[in-house]
C-alpha cells in the first residue's frame, strides 16, 4: 500500500495492454518476421539491410492491423485524469512506433508530459529506455509509479526503486506472480490503481 501516495509526482506507463488493448498475435508475429527467440527488436536490430527496413515496416504493418482493432482499456481515461488532478506527470514508455503510439495517445486523450517510443534508439526491458522517461520528466524513479501489462514491464522496473510497480494480471503465470509478489502489485484493472493510490 503506498504511503503519502500524493507526495507522487510522475506516472510512467507502458501504452499497449496497458492504456490501450488490442488482439496482438505475438506468436504469428514472430513467425512471420522470423525471431525463433528473445526479443522482436532485438532481432530486427540485428539484421542487415535492406533486410531489417523490410521486417521493421512488416512489424508496423502488423502492428498498425492489431491496434486498428484495438480499444481504450478500461480505467485508463479515469486514472489519467486522477493522476492530473493531482498534478503528477504522465509518461509514456513503449516499444511502438512514434507514430503509432501518437495514434493510440490520441485516442485516449491523453495529457502527456512525455513520450518515450523505440524511435528514440532505446527500448523495454533494457535501463536506457526507463532512464531517458525519468530523465523527461525530471523525476527519480522513487517520486513515480510504473503501470504495465506483462513480464516485460516487470523486468523493465526491476532496476529501479518506483514508490509501486503496477501489472495488470491478464497474461501473468503464477510463478512468475510467485517470484514477484514483494516487488510488484498485481491488479485486475486500471480502476484497482486509482483504489490503491486513493488509499481505500
Amino acid at each position: 500500500m503506498l504511503k503519502n501516495s500524493f507526495s507522487l509526482k510522475g506516472a510512467i506507463f507502458d501504452l499497449d495492454g496497458t492504456l490501450f488493448v488490442s488482439p496482438y498475435n505475438w506468436k504469428e508475429i514472430k513467425r512471420r518476421l522470423g525471431v525463433r527467440e528473445g526479443l522482436i527488436l532485438d532481432h530486427l536490430n540485428s539484421l542487415e539491410e535492406p533486410e531489417r527496413s523490410r521486417k521493421f515496416k512488416l512489424l508496423e504493418k502488423m502492428e498498425r492491423e492489431a491496434t486498428s482493432k484495438g480499444k481504450v482499456a478500461e480505467g485508463a481515461k479515469e486514472l489519467i485524469n486522477f493522476l492530473k488532478d493531482r498534478n503528477v506527470k504522465i509518461g509514456v514508455l513503449t516499444n511502438n512506433s512514434r507514430e503509432l503510439a501518437k495514434k493510440l495517445i490520441s485516442k485516449i486523450k491523453i495529457p502527456l508530459d512525455v513520450l518515450v517510443t523505440r524511435d528514440d534508439g532505446v527500448y523495454k526491458p533494457y535501463p536506457e529506455a526507463m532512464n531517458r522517461a525519468l530523465s523527461l520528466l525530471g523525476l527519480k524513479s522513487e517520486e513515480c509509479i510504473y503501470v504495465g501489462d506483462n513480464v516485460l514491464d516487470i523486468k523493465a522496473a526491476e532496476p529501479f526503486t518506483f514508490r509501486n510497480v503496477f501489472i495488470i494480471d491478464k497474461v501473468i503465470s503464477e510463478e512468475v506472480k510467485k517470484e514477484y509478489k514483494n516487488k510488484v502489485v498485481f491488479v485486475n484493472s486500471l480502476f484497482e490503481v486509482i483504489e490503491f493510490l486513493d488509499g481505500k
